[in-house]
């Protein structure tokens, strides 16, 4: 597990979600340019579960290639759900700088 690694690509992430442009813009870069590139094992065991999950939800349009499937699946959601995603991507965060204090 590399727990540096996944905290720095969920900080890229939140930092891109606080940047310019619309909100499904930023949700779409932050997953493809950033939050793809964890792995479950990069997480702590409690926190695995919720990430799978939210990565499936922001993957499940099909198309051709995975950052287009993000892509296509963000551009697909309405504000509300785009937000929990946001909310969800904030939550992993935050448990994940709480692990660096135990």
């Amino acid at each position: 597990m590399s727990l540096v690694y996944a905290w720095e690509k969920l900080y890229l992430a939140v930092g891109t979600l606080c940047g310019q442009g619309s909100q499904t813009a930023r949700l779409a870069d932050a997953v493809a340019l950033y939050l793809i590139h964890i792995r479950p094992d990069d997480l702590p065991v409690d926190l695995r579960r919720e990430f799978i999950q939210l990565m499936s939800e922001l993957k499940a349009v099909r198309v051709h290639g995975e950052e287009a499937n993000i892509q296509a699946t963000i551009n697909s959601l309405d504000a509300s759900v785009r937000e929990r995603a946001i909310q969800k991507i904030l939550r992993i965060f935050s448990s994940v700088c709480r692990h660096f204090q135990s």
